[in-house]
């Protein structure tokens, strides 16, 4: 088999030279667009998650899970973010800045760089002259944005109206007796019967494969009477929360579950003869809340799923092939 290669070999020596270890999103990544996982793992190309629901699923998250942590990972800004098309523009005039070693400069010193990244994503491009569209982003409220964003380094900048809109969301979790029994909102300290773990990082050393797993698991409770390990993840959707059902099957949720399993078997080395409950506890934008437990059956389907989509990612892996997913590159599709 002929190995193509991308521009990059030396970035690509470097990558294969320490072990890698995939997560359920360089999974998705890489069977969406090979190029994309290069250019994110093996050139170091990645874009922060800024997008205001993305950021608003993170604040979320935290507030429920290890809400003493919020003012260690975001900071909250009065006034309003800048749009998510706007701030990405503005988060990277703000990298370019940090480059530079100069405090004092404004957003407005930048007029130049914006005009490039204006013309890069085809923003405002309609506008008849190069000031107008400056004008665009040069607004008070971008511009106190991108002031923040000195003060605020090493944080994502959340604003008066997400923070708000995610502790009502909070509450209505907490309010639910089914999401606080999984999460073991109420357990007692001394009850030594049920460990609760909250946003536990796992890693799965390489054995199977070249390579290994990883991730963070939400909420994992290890429940001794029961012989249990419940694996708990929150899921905010923007549509309705019916629709949820058919997100696992587009965004292929169904691949975390089953890592998580992987990861918790690795955690809990002496804990084999235990059974493993999966359940998604989703919040929708309406603030509905629903605990979708998956069944055994359906977790032993996407368990053999899985261990035919992952002889895909070895074979990326082991080829070093990032040019095309799996069928394209071998030729396999047809019209």
């Amino acid at each position: 088999m002929t190995q193509l290669t991308l521009n990059g070999s030396d970035e690509l020596e470097l990558f294969y030279k320490k072990p890698f270890y995939f997560s359920y999103s360089g999974i998705n990544k890489l069977l969406f667009s090979p190029v994309m996982f290069y250019n994110h793992y093996v050139l170091n190309q990645r874009e922060d998650s800024t997008d205001a629901h993305l950021v608003a699923g993170r604040v979320l998250h935290c507030l429920l899970l290890e809400e003493e942590n919020y003012d260690k990972q975001f900071i909250t800004m009065p006034g309003k973010i800048p749009t998510d098309s706007q701030r990405k523009i503005i988060d990277n005039i703000f990298k370019y800045h940090l480059s530079l070693g100069n405090n004092s400069l404004l957003l407005e010193d930048y007029s130049q760089e914006i005009l490039t990244q204006l013309l890069t994503i085809n923003l405002y491009q309609s506008l008849k002259t190069d000031q107008q569209r400056i004008d665009k982003i040069l607004t008070e409220e971008n511009k106190e944005y991108f002031e923040f964003s000195k003060a605020s380094q090493g944080k994502t900048i959340v604003d008066d109206i997400t923070l708000a809109s995610c502790r009502v969301s909070v509450e209505i979790l907490r309010a639910n007796t089914d999401v606080r029994s999984l999460l073991q909102l109420d357990k007692e300290q001394d009850d030594d019967s049920i460990n609760v773990y909250n946003e536990l990082h796992i890693k799965e050393e390489p054995s199977e494969f070249k390579f290994g797993f990883n991730g963070f698991l939400d909420n994992v409770v290890v429940d001794h009477n029961s012989k249990t390990i419940f694996i708990n993840d929150l899921k905010t959707i923007g549509k309705s929360i019916q629709d949820f059902p058919d997100s696992v099957e587009y965004y292929r949720y169904w691949i975390q579950a089953v890592i998580y399993i992987r990861l918790a078997k690795t955690k809990f080395p002496d804990l084999k003869d235990y059974t493993f409950k999966i359940t998604f506890i989703v919040i929708d934008k309406y603030n509905q809340v629903y605990p979708y437990q998956v069944s055994e059956n359906t977790l032993k389907k996407w368990e053999k799923d899985f261990n035919e989509l992952i002889q895909k990612v070895d074979w990326h892996y082991t080829y070093k092939e990032y040019k095309l997913p799996y069928d394209l590159a071998l030729g396999n599709v047809t019209l």
